[in-house]
């Protein structure tokens, strides 16, 4: 058999932003859906080797092995005061530690220059460009960061990844002169085993009613849940009652109020009855109380690709979403489509599916994973060239 192509895919855990944490274990789910000779072993670089016990769990893939990452040098006491010595008579340290390199022929997202191998194509992601559409959610900092990340994609990277084509449409009108090789490359989602969840118990767990929505969205500001909120105030006048569920981290660091603000409008509102925050749940139950919501909703002003909608996919669940330009390249069956900025006609589309529970269109996603691996082989057989 030839030899496995090894590839190191960077991963870390955090519930702040746990999307980019699914991205990686969805990457790997894909890959462990093609054919054995075919599949590469993993290097899973990370800061803490519990992670690795992270991915051994959720994924089971075959090849896996782990790389401490970053790289971080621990000199004693006495190796710090030769080296002290050191700059103070010869301006450098006389002692230097160089970190042995992981074995691989690929590395993504390549986003840090401390692993040099001769060959290694640089292969960066950029999810989206929301500081361009959105800069009120940004400080001037992170806008600054995330443009210093990609001018450097522009000037060092071979090649630049995108979850879109609309992030990638984006990327060209911004940066029209680059020579960077671009990639898309829509990713898919893979769900744990979560049969062993009972929504009876949910329900209780939660105060869930036997009839709700979902939004399973992060508590950031551009998810705009004040736009659900505004519809169940408008349902509420006319009589409807509906109940809207919604989950993720209760806080955005980049605007730390936004929950605060959200909470203390929906109690001025009159809507307890009608809103229940559930937190930050556990994958499962979350994936349990999705499959047997009314539907789920996402509002959001700017996606880059979005798991949530992925998700509801793997589910066949019907879905109220936004009419960004990336929803709308992201699925067609199944939705129904509003202005983000209008309660109104959001009111209009829950109160019809509270009445008339949507019939959902059931479709073959074990293609649309295994179409992700193989794509992500194509990328990575490229990047090896």
């Amino acid at each position: 058999m030839a030899k496995r192509t090894r590839i190191g895919l960077i991963f870390s855990y955090d519930e702040n932003w746990i999307a980019g944490a699914y991205y990686i274990l969805n990457i790997i789910h894909a890959l462990k859906t093609i054919e054995d000779d075919l599949k590469p072993h993993v290097v899973v670089l990370s800061e803490k080797e519990e992670n690795l016990d992270i991915v051994e769990a959720e994924t089971q893939y075959p090849y896996l092995s782990f790389y401490k990452f970053p790289i971080r040098h621990d000199y004693s006491i006495y190796v710090r005061g030769i080296n002290k010595m050191g700059r103070i008579l010869f301006n450098k340290n006389l002692i230097v530690r160089k970190a042995v390199p992981p074995k691989i022929d690929f590395l993504y997202p390549a986003e840090d220059d401390s692993i040099q191998i001769n060959g290694l194509k640089k292969v960066n992601w950029i999810p989206d460009f929301q500081e361009e559409f959105l800069p009120q959610f940004f400080s001037k900092d992170k806008i600054q960061e995330r443009k210093k990340y990609q001018k450097e994609v522009v000037c060092k990277g071979d090649y630049v990844v995108f979850s879109s084509e609309n992030a990638r449409s984006h990327f060209r009108k911004l940066y029209p002169t680059s020579k960077v090789k671009q990639f898309v490359l829509h990713f898919a989602v893979s769900h744990p085993d979560f049969s062993n969840q009972d929504i009876t118990s949910l329900r209780t767990k939660y105060k869930l009613p036997e009839n709700y929505f979902f939004a399973p969205n992060q508590f950031w500001a551009h998810k705009n849940h004040k736009v659900i909120l505004n519809a169940i105030k408008e349902l509420k006048t006319q009589g409807e009652e509906i109940v809207v569920a919604f989950s993720g981290k209760e806080n955005d660091f980049r605007n730390i109020n936004y929950f605060k603000e959200l909470k203390h409008y929906y109690e001025t509102s009159g809507l307890e009855i009608n809103v229940i925050f559930l937190g930050f749940i556990e994958r499962k139950e979350q994936l349990c109380i999705m499959q047997n919501a009314i539907a789920v909703i996402q509002p959001s002003l700017f996606e880059g690709w979005s798991t949530v909608v992925e998700d509801a996919k793997l589910l066949s669940k019907h879905l109220v979403l936004s009419n960004l330009e990336v929803h709308l390249e992201q699925i067609n069956d199944n939705v129904s489509f509003f202005d983000p900025h209008d309660a109104h006609e959001l009111s209009i589309i829950l109160k019809k599916l509270h009445l008339n529970h949507p019939k959902a269109v059931q479709n073959n996603y074990n293609d649309v994973v295994n179409a992700f691996g193989k794509t992500f082989l194509e990328l990575v057989y490229k990047a090896k060239i």
